[in-house]
């Protein structure tokens, strides 16, 4: 019989090999010229692709492996994400379809375009772009963790893991552009969310853990540790002041993270957006299910593990190394749907909003292209050495990035819903967030046992809120103008014909 590690290789070898085909096929449908085609796929996803794209980037490492050990770690206060899912879901559809909408109007590539133009402030688009940028760096780099700890685990070294992972992402982001990554995310979020549905109620099953049913596994973990299934769960971390912390922080970083931002512009019409939120809901609320299940599972059966991050492959591994051979090709297929969308967003927002705005001006589309390429090999080789100077678990380096995607979702609340607020609200309110965060997790981490993320956003929403109330907007007219435009074009006021007329007059009239 093959040995565990020739096993995983193979799986993964074959799965690479449906990859690469789909990055061909990317590659096809993409103009290489195009910014627009290569960074946001033409901006013609259907709404299946585009929920899928969604939940496989949102859904990665922190979930196929994070949150089992998070679960298996804090008990059932972790499992308030699965109500947040839904309340996301929400999001989507309110957020979504605006946010659409102006990308539609004005050729809004980056979440920084957006911000720029509505503000007019260069200074937020370079500290908007700053923050994105950053926050990309460990949530890429918990995705290479993620590779590293499941080679580990079969006994290879942790190093070709993240090598593995690292080459083939960067190949397939690179040559095939959005239209492969998209694609590609489907594919993935499809495999990873049936297996991991598959495996967790096999295990479930008598004659694997011979417990049979969920209401058996529930009795059996109440009566060895009475506080895991109790508010704030064994661990005592999701106290009523963390779990909104977390509450406030996931919900909006599933808006505000640059990767995500950008998805929103890349809908073929508005109607997608009544597609997308359902879909989300389905697919991340109900993937929470099994989450529990494993952890669960690995709290009665391996209560003692070192590595909590690895609770799930571990107890698939003491009942059938083939499934753990499976599993693991699964996290890397839930890893690599998130590196990639990642790494576009990376080469997107240096492109855009630092080399075209701060550097070279007057570059040709083509070169631009080629310019987000050898920035995505540049800045993926920084969140690689990130990866290997990164401590903590996995969703504890996540929340960094979701933090800093959260403090991205206020000035857009701005721009969407609040226009009171100017160019000082957005600029100081996110500065002084993001010094918060890096305070908060550096220096004194989480005061008083409160989430540090917590404090920064809190900073950010008072001083948001508070500096509008004094500002001056010096484009009052042109601000009730935008606002405006959004509301005729919500209600279907402004439609896109085939040569864009209609929207291109919108356009002028705002700017």
């Amino acid at each position: 019989m093959m040995s565990l590690p020739t096993m995983v290789f193979l799986f993964l070898g074959i799965s690479i090999l449906v990859y690469l085909f789909i990055c061909y096929l990317g590659y096809r449908a993409t103009n290489q010229s195009s910014m627009d085609d290569f960074y946001l796929g033409g901006r013609d996803l259907g709404p299946v692709v585009l929920f899928l794209t969604i939940g496989a980037s949102w859904f990665s490492m922190w979930f196929l492996l994070g949150a089992p050990g998070s679960f298996f770690v804090h008990g059932v206060g972790f499992n308030s994400f699965f109500i947040l899912n839904i309340v996301l879901g929400v999001f989507m559809y309110v957020f979504g379809r605006r946010m659409w909408a102006l990308g539609k109007i004005y050729n809004y590539v980056t979440p920084s375009d957006m911000l720029e133009h509505y503000y007019d402030s260069r200074f937020l688009r370079l500290i908007s772009s700053i923050v994105g940028i950053y926050l990309l760096f460990p949530y890429i780099g918990i995705q290479l963790l993620g590779a590293g700890v499941a080679f580990e685990l079969i006994g290879s070294p942790f190093w070709l893991g993240v090598g593995s992972m690292l080459v083939l992402v960067t190949i397939y982001s690179m040559i095939g552009g959005m239209k492969a990554v998209a694609w590609t995310d489907a594919v993935q979020g499809i495999f990873y969310m049936l297996l991991t549905w598959g495996l967790a109620f096999w295990m479930l099953s008598k004659g694997v853990s011979g417990i049979g049913t969920l209401g058996n596994l529930f009795s059996m973990v109440d009566g060895r540790y009475p506080d895991f299934l109790k508010y704030p769960g064994s661990s005592g971390y999701f106290t009523p002041l963390n779990w909104f912390a977390y509450i406030a922080i996931y919900v909006t970083a599933g808006i505000g993270l640059p990767h995500l931002w950008t998805r929103y512009y890349m809908a073929k019409s508005m109607s997608a957006f009544k597609v997308v939120p359902i879909g989300h809901i389905l697919f991340a609320s109900w993937g929470f299910v099994p989450i529990l299940v494993v952890g669960i599972l690995g709290k009665l059966f391996i209560p003692d593990i070192a590595i909590v991050d690895q609770v799930f492959p571990a107890i698939v591994l003491e009942y059938s190394p083939v499934m753990a051979v499976v599993l693991i090709t699964a996290a890397f297929a839930a890893a690599m749907s998130t590196v990639d969308s990642q790494l576009m967003a990376m080469g997107t927002i240096f492109t855009k909003d630092i080399w075209q705005v701060f550097i070279k001006k007057d570059n040709s589309e083509r070169t631009l292209v080629w310019v987000g390429r050898i920035a995505m090999l540049i800045l993926m080789t920084i969140s690689v050495a990130w990866t290997f100077l990164a401590q903590g678990s996995i969703v504890a380096l996540s929340m960094i990035a979701f933090t800093c995607g959260s403090l991205l979702f206020m000035p857009l609340f701005g721009v969407l819903f609040y226009p009171k607020a100017g160019k000082y609200a957005a600029n100081i309110s996110l500065i002084a967030g993001f010094l918060t965060l890096l305070f908060t997790t550096y220096i004194v981490q989480d005061p008083g046992g409160v989430y540090g993320g917590g404090y920064a956003l809190f900073i950010q929403v008072l001083l948001f809120f508070g500096i509008a109330q004094f500002e001056k907007n010096h484009l009052k007219d042109r601000t009730k103008h935008y606002h405006e435009v959004l509301r005729k074009s919500i209600d279907g006021e402004y439609q896109a014909t085939k040569n864009g007329h209609d929207w291109q007059t919108v356009k002028t009239k705002t700017n």
